[in-house]
């Protein structure tokens, strides 16, 4: 999902192809210059994988690597839409991101999502993993922090054992109705109760709208068991989904850190490298990777 700055674009029933222009259009004025320094490869569809942007930062740390998934209301988007994120994340951490495409709503309904992610995790384990121990670290942004998630609990264990930890920005996780919906959820952002409705109702294809528990990471927290940081933008329609999943993973144990970005919207990171509150996040959570993944700065 992302800000739209159009009225008559209407997240709820626009159709797909209106949709996916104009979020392109939105990604492209908001976007900030790539990291200057890291190196920027397109990776070509090879079996289950489909594909994506690879970015490499010099003197990258061996034996470790990001898988990226971008936001877009699982409609829209792509990791040219996302390039300035994943390129100054992997400037910040030092490590080589991978921001990987999957395939979107309403075509591809659930679960071609987690599928896509946890064949784009096993690229990168195949490319970053031959040298001995391996750690992956995942992340995303709004409906791509949901899909990192549903692609951390599909991975195999031997792949899930190399998971270090997550980084969730701004993400949705299955409310449809909450104080920051309401506060700040509109027609024109397509973060209201009504898009955020058909935006869940697409990835269920036709089925049963109280299914959407089945889907909701929400629901799923007590399997998460790998560290994680959550980013929040404090104007946000989905502030209230981050703030409900690190409640939910620290019920269940889960090492789990909440960082509120005052002041800000939805998708304000796509801004990295020429509005510093961006950068500064993307810093941020680079330092809680190393961190995690205990790699040197």
């Amino acid at each position: 999902m992302d800000l739209s700055r159009d009225t008559e674009i209407s997240w709820a029933t626009s159709p797909p192809a209106l949709l996916r222009e104009h979020h392109l259009a939105d990604a492209i004025h908001q976007e900030g210059p790539p990291a200057g320094d890291v190196e920027e490869t397109e990776l070509d569809e090879e079996g289950a994988f489909r594909g994506g942007l690879l970015f490499t930062p010099p003197q990258a740390t061996p034996g470790v690597a990001i898988a990226y998934f971008h936001g877009g209301g699982f409609l829209a988007g792509s990791p040219r839409t996302h390039r300035s994120v994943a390129s100054w994340l992997a400037h910040f951490s030092g490590m080589p991101v991978l921001s990987a495409r999957y395939r979107l709503t309403p075509e591809y309904p659930y679960p071609a999502q987690r599928d896509d992610a946890v064949a784009a995790c096993a690229t990168a384990s195949s490319l970053f993993g031959h040298e001995g121990d391996f750690k992956l670290l995942l992340s995303g942004d709004s409906a791509g922090a949901c899909v990192s998630l549903w692609g951390l609990l599909g991975l195999p264990l031997a792949l899930r054992a190399d998971v270090a930890g997550l980084v969730l920005f701004y993400g949705g996780y299955g409310l449809t109705q909450s104080n920051s919906i309401a506060k700040a959820g509109t027609r024109a952002n397509g973060l209201d109760s009504e898009a955020l409705r058909s935006m869940y109702g697409r990835l269920l294809d036709g089925r049963s709208f109280a299914q959407i528990e089945d889907i909701s990471p929400l629901m799923m927290a007590a399997a998460v068991r790998e560290p994680t940081f959550i980013v929040a933008a404090e104007e946000d329609a989905l502030f209230d989904d981050s703030v409900s999943l690190h409640l939910k993973l620290k019920q269940h144990g889960t090492t789990t850190q909440l960082v509120c970005v005052p002041g800000m919207d939805h998708g304000y990171l796509k801004q990295a490298g020429q509005l510093e509150i961006a950068s500064q996040t993307l810093r941020a959570a680079a330092n809680w990777m190393r961190a995690i993944a205990k790699t040197e700065a």
